[in-house]
């Protein structure tokens, strides 16, 4: 059933630049008590024109040193909260030390002569993240409001536009008592563990905070009642929580997470990776002990105070994804005054580890503050600015086979405009966007999806989860 109007409104998500007045922890710990959710009032999202084409050229370097870290584990809590565990193996980055074979970029011409269409395949409430279970071919939608819902394989939709009598979701699992609203809280991603064993949440409890769960598989269904809390982070503010999260070709679970909100960076959080605020972080979430997480070998500060960041100097980073043949690591980071912008971590520099996304020195390629440019800063292969739309929302490289001539092409697109995008990068670096003639209402554009053949998904806070597919060529 789709939601009605004033539900839809409530997902202002985790987008748009405003600031919310309520405030809650500093920020700085991974351990929480958990209150009564209290009444909040959504921002109204902004709307601006549509998209016009850009090409930015990349620029910057990278910086870390690599080693293995092992911190103490404290006892759990009530929740069973874990930290960082004692690691006993040390968790290797890449698999292979041998780089993947990039596939030539597509041909920009074929790409813009392809015609396509978004498919509707479920109904579902609010919908705010879409995951595949490796090794099944089942597919789960996430709400905002905290449930999941296992979609049917046979999808689709009638003559009529109605869904078929058999492509019901199926809700599987309920924590929404657990779950803050309104602002930009809520249930904000999920994934697999790469067996298809455990399902991860990131999510705002009750009392606002960011945590990232996990819940064992029992059949198709996950066991809300063996909720385990791995990481706990407090947000000084209901905004830029960030909430993305999946697990990389090295195994290991990689977790975005924004600047604590407000507006400015006004907490100091971007350029500190002392704290995970502001950052992609990597941990080892199985390690020997069995207990907590540990500290993949590799990460590029193991013996400063977040031993877990990857990388840092992000704002809000509103959905990252690896590339599936070439392992790159893209990442979409929501701008605030006038640019939105998107990394590429190449796999086959280790994904540069401690990267500076730049934020608040950068805003996009542009000065945003004043201070020191560091070393180490990796600027963004592409940018636009708010003349084209006001809030990115990262996607995939599409990888299937039912679209060919999108084979290598990241799709993207704006949650204000709600169109969706395509990027084409040349030999050189440049990136190309290309418009895809597609497009979600305005202001519901809140992710992306991929299934186990790769076919992508986009997901309307309207209410509709839709398949992007091709239609005709002329």
């Amino acid at each position: 059933m789709r939601p009605a109007r004033a539900t839809a409104a409530l997902i202002a998500v985790a987008l748009l630049a405003g600031a919310c007045a309520t405030t809650s922890g500093d920020g700085a710990g991974r351990t929480f008590v958990e209150t009564v959710d209290p009444a909040f009032a959504p921002a109204a999202p902004a709307v601006t024109a549509p998209p016009a084409l850009q090409t930015i050229p990349p620029a910057g370097t990278k910086g870390g040193a690599s080693a293995t870290a092992s911190p103490a584990v404290p006892a759990d809590s009530a929740e069973a909260i874990g930290t960082a565990g004692a690691s006993d193996t040390a968790v290797t980055a890449p698999a292979s030390s041998t780089p993947p074979t990039i596939a030539p970029p597509v041909a920009a011409p074929l790409l813009t002569e392809t015609r396509f269409a978004l498919a509707p395949v479920a109904d579902v409430p609010v919908p705010i993240a879409l995951a595949a279970r490796p090794g099944t071919g089942q597919r789960y939608v996430a709400t905002l409001t905290g449930q999941v819902w296992l979609l049917d394989p046979a999808d689709g939709r009638d003559a009529e536009g109605a869904a078929d009598a058999g492509a019901a979701p199926q809700l599987v699992a309920d924590i929404g008592s657990r779950v803050s609203q309104g602002c930009e809280n809520g249930l904000l991603g999920i994934t697999f563990s790469p067996d298809g064993d455990q399902l991860y949440l990131s999510y705002t409890d009750t009392a606002r905070n960011s945590r990232v769960a996990v819940m064992p598989m029992d059949g198709e269904t996950p066991q809300t009642d063996r909720r385990r809390v791995l990481l706990a982070l407090d947000q000084p503010a209901c905004n830029h929580n960030g909430g993305d999260l999946t697990f990389g070709p090295d195994g290991n679970l990689w977790i975005g997470f924004g600047d604590g909100g407000g507006a400015d960076d006004v907490f100091g959080q971007g350029q500190d990776h002392s704290t995970l605020l502001a950052t992609i972080a990597r941990i080892d979430p199985n390690p020997a002990s069995g207990q907590g997480y540990g500290i993949p070998a590799g990460n590029p500060f193991p013996s400063g105070d977040a031993p877990e960041v990857w990388a840092y100097g992000a704002r809000n980073p509103w959905r990252f994804s690896f590339d599936r043949l070439t392992g790159d690591l893209w990442i979409a980071d929501v701008g605030q005054n006038r640019i939105e912008e998107i990394h590429v971590l190449p796999a086959a520099d280790g994904w540069s580890p401690g990267a500076n996304l730049g934020w608040p020195l950068f805003e996009g390629n542009e000065r945003f503050s004043r201070g020191e440019a560091p070393t180490d800063l990796v600027f963004p292969v592409y940018t636009y600015t708010h003349d084209d739309g006001c809030s990115v929302t990262g996607g995939y490289v599409y990888r299937g086979s039912a679209i060919p001539a999108l084979q290598g092409t990241y799709v993207f697109g704006d949650y204000c405009t709600g169109d969706l995008w395509g990027l084409v990068r040349g030999a050189d670096g440049t990136a190309e966007r290309i418009d895809l003639g597609v497009s979600v209402p305005r202001n519901t554009l809140v992710s992306f999806g991929e299934d186990a053949a790769g076919e992508l998904y986009a997901l309307s806070a309207a209410g509709t989860v839709f398949r992007l597919q091709q239609t005709t060529i002329p």
